[in-house]
């Protein structure tokens, strides 16, 4: 299991090696082929000419002999004896390499020309001795002997060489014919072993820098704050793949670590939001209920209605007083409430009716009222307090109370499939769309300062307030919408959110 680990291509740099390595030995052995073929062709070549440098020599030697036997014997110079029996010398031993190289070839032949040259070597060795005995005539019987035996040997030789140059000039083409298709293997190995060292290269310098590219690109989308990019998926099994898988697992951690900052940064972003909602709602309550505590009671108001009881109880006997003196208290234990608590839309209602009992009492007959409760179990909805009388007030003092004939105060509450609707409608002198307007405006500041209480409201809690209140308690501006003409009344229209008022019903039953 060590060996093939060892063994197995499983690093860049080994990969790199026995590429490089592969694409040597292909090389290496067509050099070799190559080089094998040429020293075979070599080989023959030599071979075809060898048997032809043989019979040269015997050729050479023998005519080299007779030269100098002839001069020898003419001139009796010692010069031309050394010579001779030089050359006699080398023709014997160009005689025994003839029977030893190429005795197998033509043996009838070889052994022949063997036997003339012992029979030269004889006659002219006669000759000498004739000549150093000054016996002239028999030495040149003798030359003549030996010079006849020569010409026998030069015409064997020429033989010879003739069947040898037929033989070398067929075996020459037949080897050309070789040498042709010997070329064109050569040439397809050399091109097939380019062609597969470039597709081997290739192969591995592709496997190498694919995933290498594929994370510079990764890398480089995510340099540009791009983290969605696919993973880089390796196949091989070295070090880039290491490289990939830590890159992959990098780029996921980087990932998440932004998502957890966003996720974070989000959700301190909406607890801010909602502590400075809280904040501000706790603001608004704790200047309408210090509006409320310090006001108390406009003290106008408190004349009217107490000069209005005394009348009455002048009038009529002590329950009506004590009746009115009632709804003054609900009035006014009802305002100085704590207002950072949730009421019950009950709650409201009867407020309302404790300060309309009053307002009967002040403005007589000039005031109806006209309640139209379609689900009672919209009364055990939960709201801010103080929300209601503000409104109804406003429609009291500045709607039907600017009247001389007076007017008529419609409550009504119904439920549809997702709001609870409370609506309040009169028909007093009403408002033009410019000073609905500049209200909302003025809602819609980051802070609503507090008025002095006008002449004959009971606090100084106005409609701006309320709306503020409604908006940061139900968190949605769509809560309280006004519509008027001038002339002809005012309604006032508050949606409350069913699905809000759920969640709030279900925590307020936890608590419990």
């Amino acid at each position: 299991m060590d060996w093939k680990r060892k063994f197995s291509l499983n690093t860049i740099r080994k990969k790199m090696l026995f590429s490089f390595l592969l694409a040597m030995v292909m090389m290496g052995f067509v050099s070799a082929y190559m080089s094998i073929n040429s020293s075979n062709f070599l080989q023959k070549i030599d071979s075809m000419f060898y048997s032809s440098i043989i019979y040269q020599d015997v050729k050479l030697h023998l005519e080299q002999a007779e030269k100098n036997l002839a001069l020898y014997i003419q001139t009796k110079d010692s010069d031309y004896l050394n010579d001779y029996i030089l050359h006699s010398e080398m023709l014997e031993q160009s005689g025994q390499t003839l029977e030893k190289e190429l005795g197998t070839r033509n043996p009838f032949k070889i052994n022949k020309i063997n036997n003339l040259i012992e029979t030269f070597t004889e006659s002219s060795n006669r000759a000498v001795y004739a000549r150093r005995g000054r016996d002239i005539n028999t030495s040149r019987e003798n030359y003549v002997e030996a010079h006849s035996t020569a010409r026998y040997i030069m015409e064997e030789i020429e033989k010879l060489n003739l069947e040898q140059l037929e033989t070398n000039t067929q075996y020459y083409l037949a080897l050309s014919r070789n040498m042709a298709k010997v070329q064109k293997v050569n040439g397809i190995m050399i091109v097939d072993s380019i062609v597969l060292g470039a597709i081997i290269i290739l192969y591995i310098t592709y496997k190498m820098t694919d995933p290498i590219i594929k994370l510079s690109h990764s890398a480089e989308e995510i340099s540009k704050g791009n983290f969605e990019t696919e993973e880089v998926m390796v196949s091989s099994k070295d070090e880039i793949k290491v490289m990939a898988e830590a890159f992959n697992k990098m780029k996921e951690s980087i990932r998440n670590y932004i998502k957890a900052l966003h996720s974070k940064a989000e959700t301190e972003a909406k607890l801010m939001e909602k502590e400075m909602q809280n904040l501000k709602m706790q603001t608004l309550l704790n200047d309408a209920q210090l509006q409320a505590l310090q006001s108390q009671i406009n003290p106008h108001f408190l004349f009217n209605t107490l000069n209005a009881g005394v009348q009455l109880s002048m009038l009529e006997g002590a329950d009506k007083t004590t009746y009115f003196l009632e709804n003054i208290a609900a009035v006014f234990r009802y305002n100085v409430r704590e207002l950072d608590q949730k009421v019950t839309l009950k709650d409201e209602i009867n407020s309302v009716r404790a300060y309309l009992d009053l307002m009967k009492v002040r403005f007589g007959e000039d005031i109806k009222v006209i309640e139209k409760i379609e689900d009672s179990e919209m009364l055990d909805m939960h709201m801010p307090p103080l929300i209601l009388q503000p409104i109804v007030e406003n429609s009291c003092i500045h709607g039907i109370g600017e009247k001389e004939n007076g007017g008529t105060i419609s409550i009504s509450i119904r439920q549809t499939a997702e709001y609870g609707i409370i609506k309040i409608e009169d028909d007093g002198v009403g408002m033009d769309e410019e000073t609905i307007h500049a209200i909302f405006e003025e809602a819609s500041k980051q802070e609503v300062p507090f008025t002095k209480p006008k002449k004959g409201h009971t606090t100084g809690i106005g409609i701006n307030n309320v709306i503020q209140r409604l908006r940061l308690f139900y968190k949605t501006d769509d809560v309280i919408s006004f519509d008027s003409t001038k002339g002809e009344g005012t309604k006032a229209v508050i949606k409350i959110p069913l699905k809000l008022e759920e969640q709030s019903n279900v925590q307020i039953n936890h608590s419990g």
